[in-house]
């Protein structure tokens, strides 16, 4: 396996910086993920082969099986490598391999990983994997539920054209695939035996996923667990319902989530408040609080969409020259951000503000089109002086200048709209009253912005 050379052209790169890139940036994108999910893999196994014992046992073996996988079906080794919790699984692996010796190395979860390839390539394989908090998890997949293993029992994945089965013991699971209808309830039985599937949010197959069961899918923040059944239909709901809200009004927008996402991760918000993020070793997947409006998780996606492929450009291109310690005002943030973090917010804010423009083409009752008035030009207008900072931070490189510059040109079109005066006083309150809040809690560490 060899990973491939990319390209990303000017055109193409000022197209992502101003928003867009649509499909054909994604593709170039989750390529390059692939790339760097292909080398963390290579360098798991060659750390775990001067470890020696199980723990380069398996990683030979997981080697042999994405290889052979390959030769037979090179798609299914990149669909398997390049789901969202492989990256955060296989540097946690790597962690052990090079760490402190507190504990044993692990790779467990990139043979894991590798059998999970084999079986999407239709190879029949046989490996075993230790049982885990009762749950034998194969990424990408789901997981087999023995209520009655012990923590570290053995277990056996047979992968084949029949498909893949999961034993322990005398008791056997068969894997569905990710969205299928389960024949098992959700809820274990009361031998606790049974395979948990990753259901589809989409009702037709299609879309991401709803990831409640691996914690590597957005280790960032504290997942909720298996979700209750009815629980996770209000979800579905929710989300055809945002789907709909995409279709009508950006259109381009859902073209693109329908290409980022390949796993939503509901997680826990502290404070009960609307919750999402995304994370840079995790492309292609965003953590959630559950969504309370079609609307509200419209926008979610279509903002945490740009997230993910600014953090992908930013492995295949140095914009920012982070100096540590330097902190800067974001005016969507409580916290002071570091400046990679500030273009992360522009970045993302630029299509928050373009969201809500988009939005009043629909917008008909008089409260919907004064809040998407008011959430324009509040975005629109911070967003502007954020991206002032970071163009006279003299902490961009020549093509983190590009990139501010053509964020700079978008958001000067969209300062030439015309808003309504009570929006735009409005919205001057409300960033005036963020901006004194925050300045109240950290004057002594601002770094200043522009004014």
């Amino acid at each position: 396996m060899t990973a491939p050379r990319h390209r990303l052209g000017g055109e193409l790169f000022d197209r992502i910086a101003v928003g867009d890139g649509g499909p054909e940036a994604v593709r170039v994108l989750r390529s390059a993920q692939y790339s760097r999910r292909l080398m963390l893999v290579r360098e798991v196994v060659a750390r775990a082969r001067e470890y020696g014992g199980p723990a380069a046992e398996h990683a030979d073996r997981a080697w042999e099986l994405l290889a052979a996988a390959y030769r037979s079906n090179p798609a299914a080794v990149v669909e398997t490598l390049t789901y969202p919790s492989v990256g955060p699984a296989q540097l946690r692996s790597l962690g052990t391999l090079l760490g402190p010796a507190a504990g044993p190395a692990d790779t467990d979860l990139l043979l894991a990983t590798a059998v999970v390839a084999a079986g999407r390539a239709g190879l029949s394989a046989a490996v075993t994997l230790p049982v885990r908090h009762g749950r034998v998890l194969l990424p990408s997949l789901g997981a087999a539920q023995f209520g009655g293993a012990a923590h570290g029992e053995p277990a056996c994945v047979r992968t084949g054209p029949a498909g893949t089965t999961v034993s322990v013991g005398g008791q056997r699971v068969r894997a569905l695939a990710p969205g299928a209808a389960s024949t098992s309830p959700d809820d274990p039985e009361p031998d606790g035996t049974g395979w948990l599937v990753l259901h589809g949010l989409a009702g037709d197959g299609n879309g991401p996923v709803l990831d409640d069961l691996d914690p590597d899918a957005f280790p960032a923040s504290a997942g909720t667990g298996r979700l209750p059944a009815a629980e996770r239909v209000r979800w579905q709901r929710t989300f055809a319902r945002a789907r709909r809200v995409l279709r009508i009004a950006h259109p381009d927008q859902l073209v693109e989530v329908g290409e980022v996402f390949r796993a939503v991760v509901p997680v826990l918000s502290p404070d009960f408040r609307d919750l999402s993020g995304s994370s840079n070793e995790t492309f292609g997947c965003t953590g959630m609080s559950a969504p309370r409006t079609a609307l509200g998780f419209a926008l979610d996606l279509a903002h945490e969409a740009q997230h993910n492929k600014l953090a992908a450009l930013t492995h295949l291109f140095d914009l920012v020259d982070d100096r540590p310690g330097e902190l800067f005002y974001a005016p969507w943030r409580e916290d002071p951000r570091p400046l990679v973090g500030l273009l992360h917010g522009v970045y993302a804010h630029l299509g928050v503000a373009r969201f809500w423009l988009r939005q009043l083409g629909v917008a008909r009752e008089p409260a919907g089109r004064q809040r998407a008035w008011v959430e324009f030009a509040r975005w629109r207008d911070v967003t502007r002086e954020a991206n002032g900072t970071l163009l006279d931070s003299g902490r961009l490189t020549p093509l983190g200048t590009r990139f501010a510059r053509r964020m700079e040109g978008a958001l000067a079109e969209l300062h030439a709209q015309r808003v309504p005066e009570p929006a735009a006083a409005r919205a001057a309150d409300l960033a005036r009253a963020h901006r004194g809040r925050w300045t109240r809690l950290h004057a002594a560490r601002h770094h200043p912005a522009r004014p």
